[in-house]
């Protein structure tokens, strides 16, 4: 369904945002000559070709020498008193008598490209089709924009893969209804080919009820790989694509194995210096200005400490999941490392109480050590409901690292209003004992 035009702003789990109401081959060629090249073997007798072979490196000017079996022959031919041939004896040691190597003479040889590709981004295949709904989908499309978005997928190995897509236009997100969508996946990225999954309709409002707390509000796509082509272990770039405009939804799907371990972070008061940068943000977006939220000192540091040692980063935030182009654009412009991005999916998740963005956290972080198989090690916040969810997922306190004015409460780590003294301590942690797939960066 879709939104109503106007948005009440007030904190969002980062205490930052109201409610959206939805109602409307280098190997070098052997090139060693033939064996008998030194001299010409051509000048010797016939007394002298037909005498048994000699192999000894020691110059011997009683016996005729064999030139048949090694080089040495170009030796005795000089020593040999049958003949004119005074050239000088030669030293070098006797001839390798392995069979000549017959590859390609070293610049024809073909450079091995086994570990460099070309990446292969997505491109829409094909014309566009009609829309099958005439007047419908036309008014839809007069809302602005198309403002398509996924929540990042984390799962464990062996359990169903369910990718979901949300379908809307215009900054009011007004809802594309029952219209035909492929998705694709990419099973080898970054140079893989695109694999076209499925073809199917987007929802109605209802029609798929609630799965894994996502609630089909219409416009929506619920897809869950087949078992028979479900991915293994890695991180894959889904691309669900709108038939009718070509225009789509990007998302991640991370496979990870049980127990993989983690580190969450929340963005607004937490990775930027307050809750009122996001609302500035998006108040300038709305008159097709540009706002860039500031970022604590270090942050992007801090957040790049624990990426690197293994972990993977999960950012999880109480944004409306209509802002996800906006946040992780932020997030790549920044330099923060790549990672699944999750946001709210109803307006009740946002709102800055224990019950609306606190429990919306709780039980997406319930989900992770579920289903999603990860181990969270550590969480960073800002809120008392950031306090408040992470204390629910049994994360140690220790390890719960809160900035701003409420860091500290309730054994919490205070991190202050930056992370430049904390930085040393995210960097001495321990590297991750099971870690997390490798990334492409924000792919």
């Amino acid at each position: 369904m879709g939104l109503t035009v106007s948005l009440t702003f007030a904190a969002c789990g980062d205490d930052s945002l109201g409610s959206v109401d939805d109602t409307a081959g280098d190997a070098l060629a052997d090139t060693a000559l033939p064996a008998d090249t030194a001299t010409s073997a051509d000048t010797l007798t016939a007394a002298d070709t037909a005498a048994p072979a000699d192999s000894a490196v020691a110059i011997d000017s009683a016996a005729p020498t064999d030139t048949a079996t090694d080089t040495a022959a170009d030796t005795a031919a000089a020593a040999d008193t049958s003949l004119a041939d005074t050239t000088p004896a030669d030293t070098s040691p006797p001839a390798d008598t392995t069979p000549a190597d017959t590859s390609p003479p070293a610049d024809t040889a073909v450079a091995d490209t086994s570990t460099a590709c070309t990446a292969n981004p997505f491109t829409p295949q094909g014309p566009t089709e009609d829309w099958d709904h005439g007047i419908q989908t036309p008014i839809t499309l007069a809302f602005g924009d198309p403002n398509h978005r996924g929540q990042d997928v984390v799962v464990k190995v062996g359990e169903p893969q369910l990718l979901i897509g949300k379908f809307a236009y215009g900054f009011i997100d007004k809802d594309l209804k029952e219209e035909n969508v492929e998705v694709w996946i990419q099973r080898d990225p970054p140079c893989g080919a695109w694999e076209l999954l499925d073809i199917v309709r987007t929802s109605t409002d209802g029609q798929y009820g609630t799965q894994y707390g996502i609630e089909d509000d219409g416009g929506r796509v619920f897809y869950t790989v087949p078992s028979d082509r479900a991915l293994p272990v890695g991180r894959y770039p889904v691309r669900m694509v709108v038939r009718g405009d070509h225009s789509l939804a990007s998302f991640d799907l991370i496979v990870v194995t049980p127990g993989t371990e983690a580190v969450v972070f929340d963005i607004d008061g937490t990775l930027t210096t307050d809750d009122s940068e996001l609302i500035n943000e998006i108040t300038q977006s709305i008159f097709n200005n540009t706002y860039d939220e500031a970022v604590r000192a270090a942050a992007v540091e801090t957040v790049t400490a624990w990426h690197d040692k293994g972990y993977l980063v999960v950012y999880l935030t109480g944004r409306p999941d209509l802002l996800r182009p906006m946040t992780e654009a932020w997030l790549e412009a920044h330099g923060f490392p790549p990672g699944p991005l999750h946001l709210t999916d109803t307006n009740g998740q946002v709102l800055p109480t224990n019950g609306g963005v606190g429990d919306y956290k709780t039980a997406f972080l319930a989900y992770l050590a579920g289903t999603g198989g990860l181990s969270v090690y550590a969480a960073y916040g800002n809120a008392t409901t950031d306090i408040y969810a992470f204390g629910n997922a049994a994360i140690p306190k220790a390890r719960t690292f809160i900035a701003g004015p409420h860091g500290g409460e309730e054994g919490t780590v205070n991190v202050g209003d930056d992370y430049q003294a904390h930085l040393p301590t995210a960097q001495g942690m321990p590297t991750a004992t099971a870690l997390a797939p490798p990334d492409l960066g924000w792919w």
